[in-house]
């Protein structure tokens, strides 16, 4: 009898599933993966570079539990409350491998971040949509449409602000998450990547509500995108169920060491905020100056509709974008220097 081939004993949700596709181009200006243009402040490398003797060792759990300490302080709630993740993917990942079956419900937004849509699809969920539509120079939702939805669901994963609208969705609204959270079968998930940009949260909503889920990343505002660091807050139960699939092992001893060291001394993050702010409004008023359509953020990004397609030309000359199809682009903020190089770009050119 001949032997089944591999395909055959895959799940069928896994064979059909495109993944993550991603292939990062050369570029001088890497303006398309939403990275901070600033690198690590000098003391968290110094820590890190002193610690790096110990890799022979396994001392990740006296720093996991150290960085975990950090945290409560940073977020404001208790340890048992939070857990560090492998950025904020890893959390995205435990909490759909974890807390759901396949051909469960889930609600996601659209557009959304990418990554959503791939561990929905390599779960075997049922996806349900809610359509993002635009309002003026903003990117809204139907409040009502998006409540009828939830009610047949499972899981709900909101990213607020958005990704690649850069548009605020709920606004830590306490009586729009509250609906949300009383009536989705199971939980509500809360992407808040660029919480420190928008300066809204709904974490103190997660002692009324415990099926709320929230997400964060020290990717954007920590410039620390290289070491996958993030973390998840939710009730004790929530946190101890998760934490079950990770071992104070999984996160390197590099990352934690950054981690420790970012959140010691958290200073310069309200100096990143404030510099990506800058260069946000620099580059807003740059590209609608020269005719393109540019929508409001909340985030380290702007979207931008154009006719031309901007990313082959920009690329060009050394200057990375995200193309998102529809004419829309997605464009992280740089350091004031690049911002101005692009719009001098776009300028010359068109």
């Amino acid at each position: 009898m001949a032997c089944r081939s591999v395909k055959d004993r895959l799940k069928p949700w896994l064979v059909d599933s495109e993944g993550y596709l991603f292939s990062d181009v050369e570029a001088d200006v890497r303006l398309h993966l939403n990275e901070s243009p600033y690198p690590p402040p000098k003391h968290v490398i110094k820590y890190v570079v002193d610690l790096l003797q110990y890799g022979n060792l396994y001392i990740n759990s006296k720093l996991f539990n150290k960085f975990r300490e950090l945290l409560t302080g940073y977020v404001g709630v208790d340890v048992e409350n939070v857990f560090p993740t492998l950025g904020g993917d890893g959390a995205l990942r435990t909490i759909f491998y974890e807390l759901t079956y396949p051909n469960d419900s889930v609600v996601i937004l659209n557009p959304t971040y990418s990554m959503v849509n791939v561990f929905t699809s390599l779960r075997g969920l049922k996806k349900l949509t809610v359509d993002l539509y635009e309002c003026s120079d903003w990117w809204c939702i139907d409040f009502n449409e998006l409540l009828s939805s939830v009610r047949k669901s499972y899981l709900v994963v909101i990213d607020d602000p958005n990704n690649p609208t850069g548009s605020p969705i709920l606004k830590g609204s306490i009586k729009l998450v509250s609906e949300l959270a009383e009536v989705v079968g199971g939980f509500l998930v809360i992407d808040e990547t660029y919480y420190e940009f928008s300066g809204y949260t709904v974490v103190p909503l997660i002692k009324d509500y415990p099926n709320i889920i929230v997400i964060r990343s020290l990717s954007k505002a920590f410039s620390l995108a290289g070491f996958r660091l993030g973390y998840i807050v939710g009730s004790s139960e929530v946190i101890k169920a998760l934490s079950k699939g990770y071992t104070p092992f999984d996160i390197p001893l590099p990352s934690l060491a950054v981690g420790i060291a970012a959140l010691e001394d958290n200073s310069y993050v309200k100096v990143v905020v404030d510099s990506v702010k800058r260069s946000r409004e620099l580059l807003t008023n740059g590209l609608r100056k020269l005719g393109f359509k540019v929508y409001n953020s909340l985030t380290n990004f702007v979207l931008v509709r154009s006719d031309v397609n901007i990313r082959e030309l920009l690329l060009r000359y050394g200057i990375a974008i995200k193309s998102l199809g529809n004419n829309l682009y997605r464009v992280s903020v740089g350091s004031e220097e690049q911002c101005i190089k692009l719009l001098e770009v776009l300028g010359g050119v068109l």
